[in-house]
């Protein structure tokens, strides 16, 4: 599950100092690495979260890092595949919207003719979920207690199936804990009896 920080604390002048430092001295590493380099350095990388498991991502093409404020933006092109435990996405570009202060990582948005979605069950009993659509957006979303849930947004051209119900929207999003999924319509598909 990606991780995000809700809840912003002060930060005394130091903390700040040291994550702007920060920030600056790896701009300037990234702006240093020739162009081939940037490429190799995408390849089988990882961004370290807090909590759960690491990203890893690759791309067979170039990309991108920028940061404004608080924020680091990467871009990855060219045949993408980011994948964090039992979820694999995959595309031709992706970009991953991280938190330059506490590392989380904030918003993944990939785009593909389609782009692909997956969630294996990670017991027997949990189904398979499956997706494609010209975008899919992964992020967190706090629910009514302020727990997070993973949530992924299928958009355009929507297909989605979690185990045998099957829904094509021209928009789907998906709540992955409480398995909620709502759509604007139009929709069709196959509900499944619920056991």
């Amino acid at each position: 599950m990606l991780t995000h920080k809700l809840q912003r604390t002060s930060r005394s002048l130091p903390l700040s100092w040291f994550a702007t430092l920060r920030g600056l001295l790896l701009g300037f590493v990234w702006l240093a690495l020739p162009v081939a380099s940037l490429a190799q350095a995408f390849q089988d990388s990882a961004i370290q979260l807090e909590h759960d498991q690491d990203i890893r991502y690759s791309a067979d093409g170039g990309g991108s890092i920028e940061t404004a404020g608080e924020i680091r933006t990467t871009v990855l092109r060219t045949n993408v595949r980011i994948q964090q435990g039992n979820v694999t996405i995959f595309g031709d570009t992706a970009t991953l919207e991280q938190d330059t202060v506490t590392g989380d990582l904030i918003r993944v948005t990939v785009e593909g003719q389609p782009a692909r979605f997956s969630r294996e069950g990670i017991d027997r009993e949990e189904e398979v979920i499956d997706g494609h659509s010209q975008q899919i957006v992964y992020y967190n979303e706090a629910d009514e207690r302020d727990a997070l849930l993973s949530v992924v947004e299928f958009i355009g051209d929507a297909n989605f199936t979690r185990g045998r119900t099957a829904l094509q929207c021209a928009r789907i999003k998906h709540i992955v804990e409480s398995g909620a999924t709502e759509s604007p319509g139009p929709c069709s598909g196959v509900l499944a009896p619920v056991p």
